[in-house]
């Protein structure tokens, strides 16, 4: 009685197991969740590539002054530096991170292909036939098949339960550190452009005011105009290095986000499942109702 309870136990898991590997639930539910960590990913790389445009443009500006006929270029952009590698190692590391989600979203389409499907129907129907045919419970192959059997059904919901139990604990734990510090790098962004634009738009000015200048002190007030233009410039790049500096925390804390959802978690999480699936590919459970 009791080995015929657990013949009807077993059969309703694989019962469904077969429709959710069948009706494609999870999948789809996998998939909707990563495509928008996906989608993350991309707005966070392009978000901080523009930055180390803007920031690369500005850092190798140089300012030359000829003071007494000597000329002097000054780099005051390298105070920039830092922080512009920061935001370029970071890039490298987003850019990582979606290379690894759009690599679980090709998984997740192989695992919905038909011939996974098929795969999936047969390694259901192999466990129902040996688990209700008594002439099957003696072959020495029995344990075979139902370990290959078993290993199908690992591989055919590793990818779509590491996704969901991923998401779950990145939207418990981690999702709203990433929305707090996005927000800070768009406006971190914002703020670079606009003050690249207005000093754009000062040198376009001091341009056209030096042209215009006439008369017996022409020379000597375009060269004092271009020289206070510049040193202004120079000056500016101190609000540049304040403005990028306030994200350097906010960087910090998207690469160790990144990390944990793309690296440390999936593999928990796929160790824990595979762990789980050689407990029960081992284990006598299966074939414990051998026949006597």
């Amino acid at each position: 009685m009791a080995n015929v309870s657990k013949k009807w136990l077993l059969s309703c898991i694989v019962v469904v197991v077969l429709s959710m590997g069948l009706s494609n639930t999870m999948d789809s539910n996998a998939q909707l969740r990563l495509s928008n960590s996906f989608n993350n990913a991309l707005a966070t790389f392009a978000l901080v590539r523009g930055i180390n445009a803007v920031i690369s443009v500005v850092q190798g500006t140089e300012v030359a002054l000829e003071p007494g006929g000597v000329g002097v270029v000054l780099t005051p952009g390298e105070v920039l530096d830092p922080i512009n590698d920061l935001i370029e190692r970071f890039s490298w590391v987003v850019l990582a991170a979606g290379t690894s989600l759009g690599a679980q979203l090709i998984l997740l389409e192989i695992g919905t292909s038909f011939f996974a499907l098929v795969l999936v129907a047969v390694a259901c129907i192999i466990l129902l036939v040996l688990l209700w045919t008594p002439l099957l419970a003696q072959t020495t192959g029995r344990g075979i098949l139902i370990r290959c059997a078993l290993m199908v059904l690992l591989l055919r919901f590793l990818v779509p339960v590491v996704v969901l139990a991923n998401e779950f604990v990145y939207n418990a734990f981690l999702s709203e550190s990433y929305r707090q510090s996005y927000e800070v790098l768009e406006n971190v962004s914002k703020d670079v452009q606009e003050l690249k634009a207005r000093d754009e738009n000062d040198a376009a000015l001091a341009e056209s005011s030096a042209r215009e200048d006439a008369g017996i002190f022409d020379s000597v007030s375009r060269f004092y105009n271009r020289t206070k233009q510049k040193l202004s410039l120079s000056g500016n790049y101190q609000k540049y290095e304040e403005k990028v500096a306030g994200a350097a925390q906010q960087i910090i804390n998207l690469i160790a986000i990144f990390i944990f959802q793309t690296l440390v978690f999936p593999l928990m999480f796929f160790w824990l499942a595979v762990r789980l699936g050689r407990t029960l590919m081992r284990g006598e459970f299966w074939l414990a109702d051998k026949a006597k």
